[in-house]
């Protein structure tokens, strides 16, 4: 089983998109299950947005489960057994926010 982080999940979306920028992710856990999470909706932002996954959690363990990707007109792409480690650090609606990538220079 692969671990993943929230911000891996939107490397594992964009690896279907032709432009691979990181943008802010829109995170909603559906409180469908009685008074357990449900379904988890990924939605990267943009106009139109660039592309969506449905992480649908194990009874037994929450971080672990099968995560559903959809492309930016949702057909389905790819479907992952995974375990996603930071899950529980974001609430029930939150923003995974995008960061710039720091260009690694080797001197030698």
């Amino acid at each position: 089983m692969q671990e993943l982080s929230v911000a891996k999940v939107q490397d594992v979306i964009l690896e279907t998109q032709e432009d691979k920028t990181h943008r802010d992710m829109f995170i909603h856990k559906s409180p469908c299950a009685g008074n357990e999470t449900g379904a988890i909706f990924f939605a990267i932002s943009g106009t139109p947005p660039r592309g969506y996954a449905m992480f649908l959690p194990n009874k037994e363990e929450k971080n672990q489960g099968m995560l559903h990707v959809f492309d930016e007109l949702g057909l389905k792409r790819k479907i992952m057994h995974c375990r996603i480690i930071d899950l529980d650090s974001f609430k029930d609606n939150d923003v995974c926010i995008a960061k710039e990538a720091i260009p690694v220079i080797e001197v030698q």
